[in-house]
């Protein structure tokens, strides 16, 4: 492309499409399922045929476990893992600092404390090799996000874990289909947790307006689950089969309702048929768009490790910004610029734990100053100096839009917004 002026600066932006995505869920038979929720009045019935045909199909085409229970929401599907694996006051949770809130702030309610890890720059995902610098004789669990679609390196993970007698909590929520050495992400941990929050085809891979799905292969887990969170579930005193769960009645432990409506899983049920052709075609427009940007320097995508594939993609596909070879332009007037032509480049969304509140001095989660991260009771916040990688790459993060059926010529025009900015980049300085 001939050097031109940038949009930014009053050019003519190269990328114009008024749509960008032409896929479409099947509302027809969305409407159809709720519509038999809605006429048999079954919004909330336990064991109604769609919720239990969900939860097997899941089972099979995306967890890959012998047990799976739908839930209201990810985050009920993580505080119900924690607890599963016997994560209980004072003990520790090693997490990535790169992270949604979601994924460890659950220990928290528990009585537990999360513990931040550094991250591996060029996947941003969990770094195996940071996880002896926080492990103590408190830590109980390791989580894993599988964070915007990038599979953890689990391998390491699950040796470290096992060495040190670790329960490994599998966060999926980005990641629906994606998997690690031929195994389904979610069952290679103790537990897997997938979240189902809005709708296709901009939410969760496998949308359900609110829901959730939690997985596991071992029986006394997926019997705690239940009790803690399946209040009144049709199959709950036949499932409760371990001393003393089965001297319970069908309240469980707390008698909490963790279970999600049924008009949700009818939105799920058909999400979830059209994941795997969603995932196909994102890969191969990812795989088409990282060809033609390939010799564009101030981008550099997110490394897939070797046993890893990435699929799901919520919250968009990560690259990295390499500032040096736009001269040191910062990542936002970079991203900027390309959004001025008419393709959409987003940035970091988390800055990192160990440097945001309420973890980056603590906070008293009780009136009388006490609390898992609360100073007084020994919360020493992170060391900023701790996370050299974390610190170094964060500022860095873009996004690229995950397009399944875009329209035709939008791949192209997008790689050209990118070029052009970059071969411009000088008159941004």
């Amino acid at each position: 492309m001939s050097k031109s002026k940038l949009a930014l600066l009053g050019g003519e932006p190269v990328c114009k499409f008024e749509k960008t995505e032409l896929w479409e869920p099947d509302r027809e038979r969305e409407l159809a399922l709720c519509k038999r929720i809605i006429d048999e009045r079954a919004f909330s019935s336990t064991g109604h045929p769609i919720a239990v045909e969900f939860e097997e199909k899941f089972r099979k085409q995306v967890a890959g476990t012998k047990y799976v229970l739908a839930q209201n929401n990810g985050t009920s599907t993580l505080l119900a893992a924690f607890f599963a694996v016997g994560v209980k006051p004072g003990d520790e949770v090693i997490t990535p600092t790169y992270n949604w809130i979601c994924s460890f702030a659950p220990v928290t309610l528990l009585g537990a404390r999360p513990v931040f890890a550094d991250i591996d720059p060029e996947t941003l995902c969990l770094d195996p090799a940071d996880l002896p610098k926080r492990l103590t004789d408190k830590t109980r669990a390791i989580i894993t996000p599988h964070l915007f679609g990038s599979v953890c390196d689990m391998d390491p993970i699950m040796e470290f874990a096992r060495k040190h007698n670790l329960a490994v909590i599998e966060d999926c929520s980005h990641s629906h289909g994606a998997s690690y050495d031929g195994k389904p992400i979610g069952s290679i941990g103790d537990v897997g947790c997938f979240s189902m929050q809005g709708g296709s085809p901009t939410g969760k891979p496998v949308a359900a307006g609110e829901g959730g799905v939690v997985a596991t292969n071992n029986r006394h887990y997926y019997e705690r689950i239940l009790a803690l969170g399946h209040l009144n579930r049709y199959n709950l005193k036949d499932e409760l089969t371990e001393e003393p769960l089965n001297r319970l009645t069908t309240a469980g432990f707390a008698a909490i309702k963790f279970r999600p409506t049924n008009l949700s899983l009818c939105i799920a049920t058909v999400a979830l048929d059209a994941l795997p052709y969603r995932n196909r075609r994102i890969q191969e427009n990812y795989d088409k768009l990282l060809d033609l940007i390939k010799d564009v320097p101030a981008l550099k995508p997110v490394k897939q490790y070797p046993k890893a594939h990435n699929a799901g993609y919520y919250g968009h596909m990560r690259i990295i910004y390499q500032p040096e070879a736009c001269g040191g332009l910062p990542p936002e007037k970079f991203a900027e610029a390309v959004n001025a032509e008419g393709a959409s480049l987003g940035g970091r969304v988390y800055w990192g734990w160990h440097r945001t509140p309420p973890y980056d001095t603590g906070m008293a989660y009780y009136d009388d100053g006490s609390g898992p991260i609360s100073p007084s009771d020994g919360y020493e916040p992170p060391k900023l100096e701790d996370y050299p990688n974390a610190n170094a790459v964060i500022p860095n993060i873009m996004a690229l839009p995950t397009m399944i059926d875009p329209p035709e010529g939008y791949i192209e025009a997008f790689a050209q917004a990118i070029i052009k900015v970059q071969e411009n980049y000088e008159d941004l300085l």
